[in-house]
């Protein structure tokens, strides 16, 4: 009880505050919302792609490839052209919401078998997800949210 009290007067403080900082006169207007990982071969990865989103990139140049998830662009980009001296793998983690992890871990192990990271599909409370590597070794996680119903 006393830690939710706690809460609720942080809450009712942090709202007092938040009424006095100033509003800023602009924002900025956000079009769509991306992500890329790099790749040494980005037509290598772009194959990995196709087949694991089941979909073909909706932009493609010699060194940027982009597939369109969920209204939002989804990029590979070479690492030679447009980071170089970045390390490989392991900059950007994409995290991709699924409707049924099941299915999705089923497909994914059935593209790229040996790139599920154990154990496998994990749940955290209403959270399951899996990982796995693609071909340049940057890591992706599909997840699964369904919050119990009380």
């Amino acid at each position: 009880m006393k830690l939710q009290q706690a809460l609720i007067a942080t809450l009712v403080a942090g709202a007092s505050i938040a009424q006095s900082t100033p509003v800023m006169a602009q924002s900025i207007e956000v079009e769509r919302f991306g992500l890329y990982v790099l790749a040494d071969d980005v037509e290598r990865s772009a194959r990995f792609y196709e087949i694991l989103l089941k979909s073909a990139p909706e932009v493609r140049t010699p060194a940027l490839i982009g597939f369109n998830m969920a209204g939002g662009l989804f990029g590979i980009v070479s690492r030679e052209a447009y980071a170089a001296h970045e390390p490989r793998a392991g900059s950007v983690r994409p995290y991709i919401k699924v409707a049924d992890i099941a299915q999705a871990f089923a497909h994914a192990s059935s593209v790229a078998p040996g790139s599920i990271e154990a154990p496998g599909i994990v749940s955290e409370g209403p959270f399951r997800f899996f990982r796995m590597t693609d071909s340049d070794g940057n890591v992706l996680e599909f997840f699964e949210f369904k919050p119990s119903v009380d």
